[in-house]
């Protein structure tokens, strides 16, 4: 009878300390916040321009091929040198040797290169942007069959990222006390920071393509760069109170 009368007690006991166990349990509520996204924009003058050229070469024998190609190349460095551009500065990107057979009745209307076709990418690259033209008119004097493009970047991107993110943050954080003061809620603290967008990339400039036929201009080509915009966005979600 005293067995059976324990085990009830012990029972008894368990059942109401059950619930208060189970309360310590509950995940405390989380806090109320307020997330915005704040962008950031700065204007930064180019100091770094890239030239883009191709020299392509065909002939039937194709040592003869590669051989113009490498003259031509040869003629394109040493008018760079001149402009003391040269080394990792004037770089091939890309080389290829490909056979077009020439058809029984080729199409006037889209003259090609037949037989064994050579193919040079070359950028050329440098940090006076005032010297673009000039490298323009050398690779023209040298013969390069295309200028393919002309671009403008900065030589340190990461820097003016981090920069353009202190604004974007700084409109974030401009939005969030006016939506604070508009709801009557205080800002705690910040309980979150993300970073979007991308560093800035080259800048392009139309250029019209140029035949290897076309002489080199009687005026010498100028160039001018236009200001990059470098952007930034960031979403910071804030604690907030009432």
């Amino acid at each position: 009878m005293k067995t059976i009368t324990a085990v009830a007690a012990a029972l008894a006991i368990l059942a109401v300390a059950a619930p208060a166990g189970a309360q310590t349990t509950r995940p405390e509520p989380r806090p109320a916040t307020l997330t915005v996204n704040g962008t950031g924009a700065l204007d930064r003058a180019p100091d770094r321009a890239f030239v883009s050229v191709s020299i392509v070469t065909n002939d039937d024998v194709a040592g003869r091929a590669t051989s113009a190609n490498n003259s031509a190349f040869n003629a394109l460095t040493a008018k760079l040198a001149a402009l003391g551009v040269s080394g990792p500065a004037v770089k091939t990107t890309a080389y290829n040797v490909s056979f077009n057979q020439r058809p029984p009745q080729p199409n006037q209307q889209f003259p090609q290169r037949y037989g064994y076709v050579v193919s040079r990418y070359v950028t050329v690259t440098t940090d006076r942007t005032d010297q673009v033209g000039a490298l323009i008119d050398a690779a023209t004097s040298a013969g390069v069959t295309d200028i393919g493009s002309v671009s403008f970047g900065l030589r340190d991107g990461r820097a003016a990222y981090r920069a353009a993110l202190a604004v974007a943050m700084a409109d974030a954080d401009a939005q969030a006390h006016a939506l604070a003061d508009a709801a009557h809620v205080r800002l705690i603290r910040v309980a979150s920071v993300s970073a979007g967008s991308a560093l800035p990339v080259p800048r392009p400039v139309p250029y019209q393509r140029m035949a290897a036929t076309v002489a080199a201009p009687p005026v010498p080509t100028e160039v001018a760069p236009s200001d990059l915009t470098v952007t930034a966005s960031v979403g910071v979600t804030y604690e907030i109170t009432p």
